[in-house]
């Protein structure tokens, strides 16, 4: 399978020096508009048949279905040699960070782009807040 990357809010510069980078690593590249937010991620990176989950989906959105402006990018097929490799050679070309990362797994496949940036916007705030003093 060849890798993909779902592009979110990178029509940019940075987007244009990471899809460089997916050039040279044969990975393909697709752009999340946002009217397809509220599509399962899984659809979006090319799967037909997705999981069945619980109909009570407990999730909720900060965004409000308003979509988001942050970047983000999306993984699949993507073994761990691949994403080394995919995050170093960002580093190497100083490309600065993509705070929001996923790679697509079967907990987040049936998600659609609004709660998948919720819960990584959560996930970041988490890991880069303050330790309190002591």
């Amino acid at each position: 399978m060849t890798p993909l990357i779902l592009f979110y809010n990178l029509n940019n510069e940075k987007g244009r020096k990471i899809k460089l980078i997916c050039l040279k690593l044969k990975i393909r590249i697709r752009p999340v508009a946002p009217e397809d937010y509220l599509k399962p991620v899984g659809t979006l990176a090319g799967y037909k048949e997705l999981p069945v989950t619980d109909a009570g989906n407990t999730k909720t959105s900060t965004c409000q279905n308003d979509g988001f402006s942050d970047e983000m990018l999306v993984m699949k097929d993507f073994d761990n040699r691949l994403l080394d490799r995919f995050l170093l050679e960002m580093k190497r070309a100083k490309i600065e960070r993509v705070a929001l990362k996923a790679v697509l797994t079967p907990d987040n496949i049936t998600w659609n782009s609004i709660e998948l940036h919720d819960e990584l916007q959560k996930e970041h705030e988490a890991m880069t807040k303050e330790p309190p003093t002591v």
